[in-house]
């Protein structure tokens, strides 16, 4: 039960019994005035339900729909997340093209540097074998201050060489990939293009061959190809990647 219809109940017995009281004390003598005493316990029945405590009412607690709300505008970070406030700090992956400078230029490009027989074979398949030298003279690469060819011929019609050159900073290196752009067209190949690769890249086509050259820290790559294989974009995009991750020891400060 709770306190206020407890209050108000007892109120109301104390002005009933004073009512009692009252008509029992008036036997025997002059009737009292009926209306007086209705007032009087109406007057009383008032002043007990006045005096009755009231419980205050219940705090309405929040519909869970508004929680959810609440929860959702307090923003929540990842564990290690210093948040939008905190200071700016460089990004890793943008360090730029001369982040390997600091070492100089190798004006000697190691063996390591260069593709083999082997993973040719892996590359384009069929059996492939290593020579010395080759390649086209309009097509070389300009002002290095170190470079290795070598050629590998397939058992099937098909040669590829390979130019890996050094020069000393990355801005020269991709001049040199604008210089053998330009060359190329002087020598008749055609869709001559950027394929985006490296720092600087050009592609170009002639007949049956196939052209690609590419800068990256200071090294610059070229590859060109002789046969069917050329037309397999699977194929000799595979091989100029592999050439890519195998020049590395020609780097400033080799493979990292």
């Amino acid at each position: 039960m709770r306190r206020a219809d407890l209050g108000m109940r007892r109120g109301r017995s104390v002005a009933v019994a004073a009512l009692a009281v009252g008509l029992l004390g008036g036997c025997g003598q002059e009737a009292p005035d009926e209306g007086r005493v209705a007032s009087e316990g109406l007057a009383a029945i008032e002043v007990a339900e006045s005096e009755a405590p009231v419980s205050a009412a219940p705090a309405a607690k929040p519909s869970a729909s508004a929680a959810k709300k609440s929860r959702a505008a307090a923003p929540s970070l990842p564990p290690g997340d210093p948040g939008l406030d905190a200071p700016a700090v460089p990004d890793p992956g943008t360090a730029g093209p001369d982040a390997h400078g600091d070492e100089p230029a190798r004006r000697t490009v190691p063996a390591a540097a260069m593709l083999t027989a082997d993973t040719v074979s892996m590359m384009l398949g069929g059996s492939w074998a290593a020579h010395a030298g080759g390649g086209d003279e309009c097509v070389r690469p300009e002002g290095a201050l170190g470079s290795r060819t070598g050629s590998y011929g397939g058992t099937a019609s098909g040669v590829v060489v390979e130019t890996v050159a050094t020069y000393k900073d990355a801005k020269a290196a991709d001049a040199a990939v604008a210089a053998l752009g330009r060359s190329a067209r002087s020598c008749g190949w055609g869709s001559v293009r950027d394929p985006r690769l490296g720092s600087a890249s050009v592609s170009a086509t002639e007949g049956a061959r196939s052209m690609v050259a590419v800068a990256t820290e200071g090294v610059l790559v070229l590859l060109v190809g002789t046969g069917d294989f050329t037309r397999d974009a699977g194929r000799w995009g595979s091989l100029v990647d592999l050439a890519l991750g195998t020049s590395c020891p020609a780097a400033p400060d080799g493979c990292h």
